[in-house]
Order: C-alpha cells, then sequence, then structure tokens
C-alpha cells in the first residue's frame, strides 16, 4: 500500500489544486525543490569554481544522478546521456545519422510536435520518405500496420510508448521485434512512460529511448535523458560539441577525441543544480515503487472511465479497460469546447487539465498521488457543465 497521506504532505501543491495534468507537467515535490536552494545557495556562499561546489557538487553529482536515471532505464551509465527534455534525444539522434535521401522513416499519427517536426525539417531538407502510422485503441491492428509499413528502404521508426492524445500504450516491445528482424533502428519517446510505470531499455529491444523529468517523474523543468545502446554511440555524430564531450585535446596538434560513451552527447554549461533536483525526485518516485504506482493508477483510472463514459454527451477516447489504457484519459464533452470546459473546471472547481484540440477534448493525468475525492469531484464538475450552463463551443 502507497501512504498517500505521507506523499501529498511532500507535494505542496496537491492542497492548492485538483492537479489532474503531470501529463504536462508534474508537481514538484519540496525534496526536489529544497535541493535546488541548497545548491544555488552553496554556489552563492562557496563560488561556483570552489572544488566542493565544481568537484564534488556538480561533477560528482551530476555523474550520481546518471547513475540514478541509468537504473531507472535498465541501462548502463555509459550508454545514457543527460539532456534537457525529449526533443534533445530525438534530436540527437535524427542529426546523428547519415541520412540518404529516399530513406525512410516511421512516425506514428499521434507524435507530440517535438516528435514530428524535427522530421519534417529533415524530410524537407535531406529528402528522407515519412511514412506514417495510424494508431488505434487495437494493438493487434497496430502491429498490422506497422508491418505494412516497412520497405527495405525503412532506416527507423519512430514511436512513441505511450500515446500523448489518447494515453493508449503502444505494443513497443512487439514492434521494436518486429523493426529488429527487418533491420530497422528503433527510437522511443518514453514521455509518459517513465513514472507511470516500470521501463527496462534491454528488455524493450529498442536502439534509442528518450524521456524526460518534468512529467511523471515530478522533476524540474529543463531535465530529459537519453539511452543510447552501447555498440551504437560511435556510429552517432554528435548534433553538436563542446569541452565537455571531449575525451582529450591536443592544443598544439589540434587534436580531440571523444567521450566513448553517450556523455559524449551532452551540452557542457549547464544548469547542474536542476539535475541533483532531479535525482531527488527519482527518488521520491521510485521509494513508492513503480510496479505499487502501476497497480493504483490502474485501478483508479477504471474507475474513472467507467464513471466518465456514462455521464450524457461525454465521449472517451482512451482504452476504457485492459494493459492499454494508462494515467492519460482523453474525453470529449458535447457541446463545449475544450478551452471553455477546461477554463470551467479551473475557476469553477480548481481543477487542473490539458487540452486536445485535434480532437475538442480535455486530458486528464491520473498520478499515483491523486486521491479517489479529486476524481470524484473533477467527475461532479463534468457533470454539472453537461447539466448546467448553456453549450459553450466554437463555431
Amino acid at each position: 500500500m502507497i501512504d498517500i497521506d505521507a506523499v501529498r504532505a511532500g507535494i505542496p501543491a496537491l492542497a492548492n489544486s485538483v492537479y489532474l495534468n503531470t501529463g504536462t507537467f508534474g508537481p514538484l515535490p519540496t525534496v526536489a525543490a529544497d535541493e535546488i536552494r541548497r545548491a544555488y545557495s552553496e554556489v552563492e556562499r562557496l563560488g561556483t569554481f570552489s572544488p566542493p561546489i565544481f568537484a564534488e557538487m556538480e561533477l560528482q553529482g551530476f555523474e550520481a544522478v546518471r547513475g540514478q536515471v541509468a537504473a531507472l532505464l535498465g541501462a548502463s551509465p555509459a550508454e545514457v546521456a543527460l539532456t534537457r527534455n525529449v526533443t534533445d534525444g530525438i534530436n540527437i539522434v535524427l542529426h546523428g545519422i547519415d541520412w540518404q535521401a529516399g530513406d525512410e522513416v516511421i512516425l506514428t499519427d499521434q507524435e507530440h510536435p517535438a516528435g514530428t517536426v524535427p522530421w519534417l525539417a529533415l524530410a524537407q531538407r535531406a529528402g528522407v520518405v515519412l511514412r506514417w502510422l495510424e494508431l488505434s485503441l487495437d494493438s493487434d491492428a497496430v502491429m498490422r500496420r506497422f508491418e505494412a509499413l516497412l520497405t527495405p528502404k525503412t532506416r527507423l521508426a519512430q514511436l512513441s510508448h505511450v500515446s500523448c492524445l489518447t494515453g493508449f500504450r503502444l505494443p513497443v516491445g512487439r514492434l521494436c521485434a518486429t523493426a529488429r528482424q527487418a533491420g530497422v533502428l528503433t527510437l522511443i519517446d518514453g514521455a509518459h512512460a517513465e513514472g507511470q510505470f516500470s521501463v527496462d531499455f534491454q528488455t524493450l529491444g529498442c536502439d534509442f529511448y528518450a524521456a524526460c523529468g518534468h512529467k511523471w517523474l515530478l522533476g524540474p523543468q529543463g531535465v530529459g535523458m537519453v539511452a543510447i545502446r552501447r555498440e551504437l554511440v560511435e556510429m552517432l555524430r554528435p548534433l553538436w560539441l563542446g569541452w565537455d564531450v571531449q575525451q582529450s585535446y591536443d592544443r598544439g596538434e589540434r587534436r580531440y577525441q571523444l567521450q566513448t560513451t553517450a556523455a559524449r552527447f551532452e551540452q557542457s554549461t549547464r544548469p547542474w543544480p536542476l539535475y541533483l533536483a532531479f535525482g531527488k525526485s527519482i527518488d521520491f518516485v521510485t521509494r513508492v515503487g513503480l510496479d505499487k504506482i502501476e497497480t493504483r493508477v490502474q485501478a483508479l483510472r477504471s474507475r474513472f472511465v467507467a464513471a466518465l463514459s456514462n455521464l450524457p454527451g461525454v465521449t472517451v477516447l482512451s482504452p476504457v479497460a485492459g494493459a492499454t489504457g494508462t494515467g492519460l484519459i482523453t474525453a470529449r464533452v458535447e457541446g463545449w469546447s475544450c478551452e471553455a470546459l477546461q477554463e470551467r473546471l479551473w475557476k469553477r472547481h480548481r481543477v487542473i487539465t490539458n487540452i486536445i484540440r485535434e480532437f475538442n477534448a480535455l486530458r486528464f493525468s491520473i498520478a499515483f498521488f491523486t486521491t479517489e475525492a479529486e476524481l470524484e469531484l473533477a467527475l461532479d464538475a463534468i457533470n454539472s457543465a453537461v447539466r448546467g450552463e448553456s453549450p459553450k463551443i466554437d463555431t
């Protein structure tokens, strides 16, 4: 059992709203905020380049967080680059490959803009052909469509572990196995997986796994990670180069040697106190236990989706039951624009949600700290909107 009261006591934002938007930004635990304050206080007191700060807090602390991230991902530290977000991870892979005109890349039709815009730009610039995998809520149908898209020209498939639009959990293990048999690289966007359930980079069988810290892992904005299969590290061309990615540099000979690990893809001058805080957030989540988190979220979402589906005029666009469902639930309310309904829920009930404009829908994020009472309040608020005011919808 999770001690929900103890967990919530460590996240002050939960006392001020019904926070159902962890899928955009997770609320920051006090231990993480305290770590940021502590780090900058020490910088102020001792100076950035003093040995206790630079050597111990920054360099040693940064590597300690790399170890935490590696353990979280089921990767080795040598396979992990610490980034700012998923976007960094995608761009590291995209710009690291020597593309040829006519090469094909498979993307799902529900990727986040950060996962499509770089590829659209690449297609315009280099003549790479993008092929689109239509997602549904049927894993077998998704597999069939994926297999049909594979050709001898396919070089890479980028797939979300969890759809940001519907919360559908893709059959990523099966997709990666099929891609590998065809000689196709796989890049997984794990933005909505890490922190919701356990992820094992090795078992999953993908080549690259990009994730962020500011959602379900409850980290500060500006921290992320990408895991790169060890044998592929030196295949990728670094997107940027700076002083910290070098293993050695000879000024006289004008020669350098890059690090042989995924650290070669990192930026140099970085806001390291945020990464120390991220380490505290990881501790906060993993001490609860990802298996317990997944079990609780599944139970909460099942009840919430069932009740939501029974409200008049409400259409749930996420999986209703089964293992393909996650803490992201998207629903459309007949007669209401998503913007108006989002505003009403916030102003009248202090319920924080996100909107999915493509579907004119609200997206609710159920996290392990969410309570049954909060979900009842959200349901009552939606029901009140359905029965109450005149509908508000853009025409």
